[in-house]
This record gives structure tokens, sequence and C-alpha cells, in this order.
């Protein structure tokens, strides 16, 4: 199971959580309005190169050049595009870059799975968040249910008001679904935005790692 952890930001934070190691990606968060922007942080775009934790830029609606020049400086593996990026920008994206692509779709109540049919073939994750008035992540839950209807079998990552109470949820997704490859947790494991809870992490990431071993995938 991949274990994603967004919007790290602290460098300090950085080596805690990589010495755990029990995670699998780092997510980075390059939209200026959110609480967790990277450069905000004012920490040097080197400083980022030196942790071997593979790290995900977060980007909304960002041009290529700008997500080129940002995987370049921060040393990234993997784009998420969490904007309304449409599949011609997100096809000229993936051309453009060296790198795996995540594209996020936000499930709502009028939440249709051919949304994501045009993106099949420029995209090697998807990642399901829960819809909002803004982009990023709201802190709550969608209709886990609705991923019973998924008719893909593009490999996924389940996100949105992820807590370590749900760790029996996540394993029966995760068993049931075959295109679930792992979680990205943010908010609710945090001290403040930016800067994780490692020992709550900890705890968390323990608990599903033992657990998720068991099943066959």
């Amino acid at each position: 199971m991949i274990i994603k952890v967004c919007g790290m930001a602290d460098n300090e934070n950085f080596e805690g959580l990589q010495e755990i190691g029990l995670i699998d990606w780092v997510g980075m968060i390059f939209y200026p309005p959110s609480r967790r922007y990277v450069p905000g942080f004012g920490h040097a775009p080197e400083t980022y190169q030196k942790w071997s934790l593979p790290k995900v830029g977060v980007f909304v609606n960002a041009s290529c050049d700008t997500i080129q020049s940002t995987v370049k400086a921060y040393g990234l593996g993997k784009v998420q595009l969490h904007g309304d990026e449409l599949p011609q920008q997100v096809e000229e994206i993936k051309r453009q870059l060296d790198v795996e692509l995540i594209k996020v779709f936000r499930i709502g109540a009028d939440w249709s799975w051919k949304a994501l049919e045009p993106y099949l073939p420029h995209v090697d994750y998807f990642l399901f968040d829960t819809d909002g008035p803004t982009f990023g992540g709201t802190g709550h839950r969608f209709n886990w249910e609705l991923l019973k209807q998924n008719p893909f079998n593009k490999p996924f990552l389940l996100s949105g008001g992820i807590g370590i109470e749900q760790v029996d949820e996540i394993l029966e997704f995760y068993q049931s679904l075959p295109a679930m490859e792992g979680i990205d947790i943010n908010s609710r494991f945090e001290v403040r935005p930016g800067l994780k809870d490692l020992k709550l992490i900890t705890e968390f990431t323990r608990q599903l790692r033992n657990r998720a071993m068991k099943i066959k995938k």
C-alpha cells in the first residue's frame, strides 16, 4: 500500500518523517493561496533535494513551464495536478516532463465517472478527494461507497479527511477494490499547516502497514 503524506514543508519535519521509514511519498504544495505553500516557508529549494523520500509536487492550473522549473529546482519525482486541467493540458505536461503524473478528481453530489475517461492515457494515477468550494483538501471525506462504482482499472489513491480511526475502513476498501493502490493523508495529522504530527503518523502507518501486508492484491 502506498502511503503519501501531503502538505510537507518544514525541513526538520522531513527528516523526522524519513526516519520513520514507513512513508512512500511526500506531497509538497506549490499553490500560492495554500497555507502549506512550500516557498512560503522560506527554505531554499535545494535544501529539499537531499531527502530520499520520493517527492510529489502539487500544482493547481499551473503552466507546463512553471511545473518544469519547480520539478528541477526541488528534485520532484512526481507531479500531482489538483486543478481543472483539461486532458490536452495534461497530455502536454506528460509529454514535456519525465515524471509520473497524478490527476486529482474532487468527488461531490454530481459526480460522474465518465469525467475520468479522457485522462486515462495521460496519467499514471488518479487521486480521489472531497469536493469543496476551493482547490485543495477540505479535511472531510466523501462517500467512499461511490468507489465501488468506478469502472476503470487505473491505479488510484484515496484522500479526503482520512484519520487514524479509519484504519479498518481503509483496509476494507483496499482489499475489495483492485485499483486502489494507497492513501493520501494531510490535515488530520498536523500540528499546524505544513508541520506534521510524527507520533500520530507513526502510530497510524504501523497499524496500516502491519495489517495491509496480509492482504493479497
